[in-house]
Parts: structure tokens; C-alpha cells; sequence
């Protein structure tokens, strides 16, 4: 078994403490002076704080590999940027990005980065299969040549065919194709929009599967030691990918996995939690149904963990824990839009809302200008819901957002969108509250902040400054260590 003291360092607010680690866990914290080093290696703080490691409680691993293995079109700040990247990557690359020679990129943002379709990518790709991922994971935009390989008409034709392929993982309440379609015009010509057809498209383009382990070293580097994977309706082979990923150490955070409805024998390597299961307004909102697949979760042991942003699809998923009756654990995803009016039900029964406040910096600006405007009060809430003793927990959505969680906690405090227009100025949370955000267990998100004491596991994060000075000026440049299972795995 091996051994570690981390020496010189704040915890709790107090300076000069130690900590002792035997194995994977916490087996002494006091004084530096006072903690036994025989026989341990040292690990010297220098004055820095020593935290429980964080814990991103949404996100999608896999898709987060992908968009690190594609031309990302989140910096872009306009039209122009964004095709300057994707004719780069064209230019430059010695070597496809995937099989048959397909190139992807993600990120694209259609409020900044203007109008996409396959004429465009055409211009500038040429003869080279192009695929861009939308910001959302929800739709692609393929070039002529991409739309050739995929086999699919370019029209014009009479027809304007749907695709019905295999469940796609964010496709709406339940598996299956509703909404999935290639986007034609009224004369049958593909603009090279396809929709909600993820799944489908990904066996077709020859894309061996994505390398986890820079996604397990950049999560390290901020500090976080567990994350839990939100992806519905994960099939085995996307398991599969995840568990190798665990077992190799290529991944070494701990996991906690949503998207398995049935139960499954996970082994040591994660930890099955709620059932994942999609409110969308686009392709219907059916209450009834929902409410059955949380009682179905209920009966089957397990909490329920419900996507919803709108409005109404905030009050479709809150209806159906009211008619299946809440449990301990049942969550809320995202809850961009969550009337007032639920929050005493919330509190009283437990439910978690699983925010996204990078998202007020990265969509602010789109949702400031599209939401209704009754609905702005009720946007992107995080104080009021801390006030009336609803549970809150942070995660990333990444892909969709960044996972570094102090962006994020920079976004609670000041509420910025990028245009710098200040959202619900009331609704900002102090940064030590953004922080216990993430220090919830992973089995209690939103519960009690996990402490450096004695018998917790060893999993910390080590700053290189003192608490208040990070929080002052949140950063991921103030993470000095990560530790996992009481193994160093970043600094």
C-alpha cells in the first residue's frame, strides 16, 4: 500500500495542516507537524488549499473526445473565422481526420457564425467530405461530396425523404426517429442539413472510436476527480468504450453513469444513478409517458433524471415527478426556464436542478434575444433557487459548453453573456457557493460539500494559492495537483 502526505497546506480555511494518505484513502489531517511521514512520499502545498476534488455532475465523455478530435468552431467569433478554420484544416491536413477521408469539425453556432449549408461547406472544402457538427450535437451540416459518400440523393427530386436509422442518444423521450430527417428543399435538393441523425451517421463515415484519455488528462487539470456521463440510451459498445477507457486508466476519474433504462452489472469501474430519460418540446411533450418511465425507475430502485430547458418542458418534467411521486435523487437537467411557482415542491421533495452556468456566457446572448420575454425573470436561475432550499448541483454539458468548471463558476458569479449584457444580476451566487456546486457526492448531487477528513476517499484537488485568493480570481491555472484514489494524476 503506498503512502502520501501533502504537507504546508490550507484546509478548511486554516493554514499549515497535512494529510496523510494510505492507499486510496484519507487516514489523518492535522497539523504539519504533527502528521507521521514514515514511510510516505511528500507532497509539499506550499500555503495552497487542498479541496475534495470536484465532480462535473453532466456531461457527455464520448462526445467531449470527439469535439477534442475535430476542428472546434467554438472560438470562432464570426463567419469568417469559422471558415477560415475549416479551410485550414483542409489546406493543412497531411492525413484525414476519419475513415474515407472525412473531415469533421463541432461547434458550430448558427447565431455567430451565419447560415450553413452544403454550398457553403462546398466553396470551401471543394471535393473533400465535410461534416460539421451543430453546437447542440443535434444536427450535422455535410458537404455534396460528404452527402455522395453517405449514399443520399442531392436532388432536386419529387420526394423528401425521412430517415428512420438506429435510436439516436438525444433524439427526444424515448428511442427511435421522431424528428430525424435530411433536410430537402420544396424541390426535393438536399441543403445538407441533416437532423437528429447522429447515430445513423456516425457508422457511416468510418470513425474509429474517439481516444478517451485526453479528455481523462484535461479533466485532471482542473482539478476534477469524478464525473457523471448524462448520455441517454448509452448502447453496449459505447459502454464498452467507457469501461476500457476506466479500467486502462486512460480515463481516471470516477464514473457515474445515467444512460443504462435496464439494470446492469457495471463492476467496480462506475457506478449506475439515475435514469436519464428527455423532456423535448420538438418532438412532443407527453406527460403521461414520462410520468410511467419514472415510476418504471422508482419501482426499479433508481432516481429519475429529467433533460428539460423551456418552459414547458420544465413543466412537463416536473408534472411527471408529481404524478409519479417524487423520490430522493430524482434530478432536473439543465431547467433553463423554471417557474417560481414549483420551487417549495422541489425543496420538500428533494429534487436536484443539474445547472450549466458556463451556458449564461456561451447562449446568453441567443436566449436573451429568443426567450419570451415573461420567461427572462425565470432564466438561467441559480439564487433564487439556492434561497428557497432546492438542491443545486453544477456540471458542463461539455461538448456543448467547456468542461473547466472555473469558467464556469466565473459565469455564476458575474452571469456575462459574450457580448458582456449582464443576465439576472439577482440570480448571481457568490463563488464559494459556485464551488460546493461541484463538491456535492456524486451519489448526492447538491447534497452536503464533501471535506478533507479522515476516511473519505482520497480524491483532492491541490491549489497553489489559498482558497479565498482562488476564488477571488477563479482559474484553472490555480490548480497545483489532482489526486484520484490517492495517485497523483495532474501536476
Amino acid at each position: 500500500m503506498t503512502s502520501l502526505v501533502v504537507v504546508d497546506a490550507e484546509i478548511d480555511d486554516r493554514p499549515g495542516r497535512a494529510v496523510r494518505i494510505e492507499g486510496e484513502r484519507i487516514v489523518a489531517v492535522g497539523a504539519t507537524a504533527e502528521i507521521d511521514r514514515t514511510g510516505a512520499e511528500v507532497l509539499d502545498a506550499r500555503g495552497g488549499a487542498v479541496l475534495p476534488g470536484l465532480h462535473d455532475h453532466h456531461l457527455h465523455l464520448l462526445g467531449l473526445a470527439a469535439r477534442l478530435e475535430s476542428v472546434d468552431l467554438g472560438a470562432a467569433a464570426d463567419a469568417s473565422a469559422a471558415d477560415a478554420l475549416l479551410r485550414a484544416a483542409v489546406a493543412t491536413m497531411g492525413a484525414p481526420l476519419e475513415g474515407a477521408g472525412w473531415v469533421r469539425a463541432a461547434g458550430y453556432d448558427e447565431h455567430r457564425h451565419g447560415p450553413l449549408d452544403r454550398a457553403r461547406l462546398d466553396a470551401l472544402t471543394g471535393a473533400r467530405p465535410l461534416r460539421v457538427q451543430h453546437r447542440t450535437g443535434l444536427s450535422w451540416i455535410v458537404s455534396t461530396a460528404g452527402l455522395e459518400a453517405l449514399g443520399l440523393d442531392v436532388g432536386p427530386g419529387p420526394a423528401a425523404p425521412r430517415h428512420d436509422p438506429v435510436p439516436d442518444e438525444r433524439s427526444g423521450q424515448a428511442p427511435g426517429a421522431a424528428g430525424a430527417a435530411v433536410e430537402r428543399t420544396a424541390d426535393g435538393t438536399a441543403t445538407g442539413r441533416l437532423h437528429r441523425l447522429d447515430g445513423w451517421l456516425g457508422t457511416r463515415v468510418g470513425r474509429a472510436a474517439p481516444a478517451l484519455a485526453p479528455v481523462g488528462a484535461l479533466l485532471a487539470s482542473f482539478g476534477i476527480t469524478g464525473v457523471t456521463d448524462t448520455t441517454p440510451w448509452l448502447d453496449d459498445g459505447r459502454l464498452a468504450l467507457l469501461r476500457d477507457a476506466a479500467v486502462s486508466g486512460a480515463l481516471p476519474q470516477r464514473l457515474t453513469i445515467l444512460g443504462r433504462a435496464e439494470a446492469a452489472d457495471l463492476g467496480d469501474w462506475a457506478v449506475l444513478g439515475p435514469v436519464k430519460l428527455v423532456a423535448d418540446e420538438h418532438v412532443g411533450l407527453d406527460v403521461e409517458r414520462m410520468a410511467a418511465a419514472v415510476g418504471e425507475a422508482h419501482d426499479n430502485g433508481r432516481a429519475a433524471a429529467i433533460h428539460c430547458a423551456t418552459r414547458a418542458e420544465c413543466v412537463a418534467a416536473v408534472t411527471a415527478l408529481v404524478v409519479a411521486g417524487p423520490m430522493a435523487g430524482d434530478r432536473l437537467e439543465h431547467a433553463f426556464v423554471l417557474p417560481r411557482d414549483f420551487d417549495p415542491m422541489l425543496a420538500e421533495a428533494g429534487v436536484t436542478v443539474v445547472a450549466q452556468p458556463a451556458l449564461i456566457h456561451e447562449r446568453g446572448d441567443h436566449h436573451l434575444a429568443s426567450v419570451e420575454p415573461d420567461d427572462l425573470v425565470d432564466l438561467y436561475r441559480l439564487a433564487s433557487l439556492r434561497a428557497a432550499g432546492v438542491r443545486l448541483a453544477f456540471g458542463s454539458d461539455a461538448p456543448v459548453t467547456h468542461p473547466d468548471p472555473w469558467v464556469a463558476i466565473v459565469s455564476a458569479r458575474d452571469r456575462t453573456t459574450r457580448s458582456g449584457r449582464v443576465v439576472g444580476p439577482d440570480e448571481a451566487l457568490d463563488t464559494g457557493d459556485a464551488l460546493a456546486a461541484y463538491l456535492g457526492a456524486p451519489h448526492d448531487p447538491g447534497g452536503p460539500p464533501r471535506r478533507v477528513v479522515p476516511g473519505e476517499a482520497a480524491d483532492l484537488c491541490v491549489l497553489a494559492v489559498p482558497c479565498a485568493e482562488a476564488l477571488a480570481s477563479p482559474s484553472a491555472a490555480s490548480v497545483r495537483a489532482t489526486l484520484i484514489r490517492g495517485t497523483v494524476v495532474h501536476g
